[in-house]
Formats: structure tokens, C-alpha cells, sequence
């Protein structure tokens, strides 16, 4: 079956859209340099854009139908999708206009970042798999799992009080699971060679762009002379993040190598 023509017309109009706001994204870094509240009045529809790509993706895993790889690979990599859309809208919708510019503390921020916690959490189960009928539990989960329920525990005794800082520290394990499982999804046989390589190309270019976020979060605006380095880092996060929705969602299509 392979993939239907169509397909390539979300994948168009995703690569499009990814253009026109990096070219915005670099033009209003030129117009505001790091100046905070420049560049989120000048960023508009870079929020809005930026959102709809992952939404445009997420699309892409809906008309799999009965070229998948399996039935149940279908719907753990749909429910990832759903989780990283969430997540998204989070980053860009809730974080940049449910909460004004001067109250907002991050906490869409933190949702975000649980959102893909949970995407994460799923591909794993998805890329460990060595049949469609297998339903074991990944045994690479219980480490981070394992760090998540202690940083849960510390934030109910105390130790900290911040959401993020508890959604930062649970995601790293998470996502190097999941790098560690598509790293190794060709060694299971249950996927073509060629979804294999998709599958591993999307999580390295998925690293690299949480890479970068983590960067830009951590130079940010409440770290005086790195504003700029959280920019640049900004603007280039959907140069892997992009690649990284494509390649996973075309994964789901059976190849036949």
C-alpha cells in the first residue's frame, strides 16, 4: 500500500508553513534583537503557525488506516501525537495567550513539558515492541519512572514547589528511553528497515530540538547577558522539531523494504 499521494500535501503544507516562520523568526530577531516584550508582540504568528504544524502532522497518523505497521503501533503512535499536540498547545497557545505577559509564571510551560513526558512514555512502549501482539512492559521505563515518582514524592513533602522543575527533571530519563528504544526498534524485526530508520532519525532530530528548548529555557529572560543565546537557540528548535513530527508519523506507514 505505501503512502498515499495526499499525504504529501500535509507534508507540503507543513514544510511551507516551517518556512515562512523561520524567516519571521530570524526578521524579528533582527527588528528586536533580545528585548523580551518585542519579541513576543512581533511573534504572533509564529505562535499560531508554529502550533498548526504539529497539528498538520498529528493529521497524518489519522489517515493510516490499514497501512500500518499494526494495529496497536497505530494507536500508540495516534495517542503520542495526541499528547504532543497538547503539549504544544500548551507551549503555544496557553503559554502565549490564556495568561497575560505580566502574570505569566510558566505553568503552561510545565503542562507542556508533562504533555510530552506522556508522548514519550508512549513511543517507548511503541518502539519496543517485537510483535503486534506483544504486551509486555518495557523493562528502560522503570528508571525513569523511578525518578519520577521520587521527584512526585518530594514535591508533595516540600523539598520544592515548583511543577517545572519537577516536569524538567521526570523528562530527561524519559526522552533518552525513548532515544535508547528507536535507536534499537530495528533489532526487534517487528518493523521494516525502513520505518526503523524513520523511527530513529525522528528521535535524534526530537533530541537535538529538546536539546535546544532546554537551552533556550535555561538562557532565557531571568538570566541577564543570555537572552540572546535563549533566541537563537529558540529559533532554530523547529529545524530538528519539524523533521522529527515528519519522520515519526510517516514511521506509522508500513514500508516494505
Amino acid at each position: 500500500m505505501g503512502i498515499p499521494k495526499y499525504i504529501y500535501l500535509f507534508i507540503a503544507l507543513a514544510v511551507i508553513l516551517f518556512i515562512t516562520f523561520f524567516i519571521r523568526d530570524w526578521t524579528v530577531f533582527y527588528q528586536c534583537g533580545a528585548v523580551e516584550s518585542c519579541l513576543k508582540d512581533s511573534s504572533q504568528y509564529q505562535h499560531i503557525t508554529k502550533f498548526l504544524v504539529p497539528v498538520i502532522v498529528a493529521a497524518m497518523t489519522i489517515f493510516i488506516g490499514k497501512r500500518a505497521v499494526g494495529v496497536r503501533d497505530r494507536r500508540f503512535l495516534q495517542a503520542a501525537f495526541a499528547m504532543i499536540v497538547c503539549a504544544d498547545a500548551c507551549f503555544k497557545i496557553g503559554h502565549n495567550y490564556v495568561i497575560p505577559f505580566e502574570e505569566n509564571t510558566g505553568e503552561f510551560i510545565s503542562f507542556g513539558i508533562i504533555f510530552f513526558l506522556l508522548a514519550q512514555l508512549l513511543l517507548v512502549f511503541r518502539h519496543t515492541r517485537v510483535s503486534e501482539e506483544d504486551r509486555s512492559f518495557p523493562w528502560i521505563l522503570f528508571f525513569p519512572l523511578a525518578i519520577a515518582i521520587s521527584m512526585a514524592v518530594l514535591y508533595l513533602f516540600g523539598i520544592y514547589d515548583s511543577i517545572m522543575f519537577f516536569a524538567s527533571i521526570s523528562y530527561g530519563p524519559f526522552l533518552l528511553c525513548s532515544l535508547y528504544a528507536a535507536w534499537k526498534s530495528a533489532s526487534t524485526g517487528f518493523y521494516p528497515q525502513r520505518n526503523a530508520r524513520q523511527i530513529m532519525l525522528g528521535m535524534i532530530f526530537f533530541t537535538c530540538c529538546d536539546f535546544l528548548t532546554g537551552l533556550s529555557l535555561m538562557t532565557g529572560a531571568d538570566h541577564s547577558g543570555q537572552e540572546i543565546m535563549a533566541v537563537i537557540s529558540n529559533n532554530f528548535i523547529w529545524c530538528f522539531y519539524t523533521p522529527a513530527l515528519i519522520l515519526l508519523a510517516l514511521s506509522g506507514y508500513r514500508h516494505y523494504d
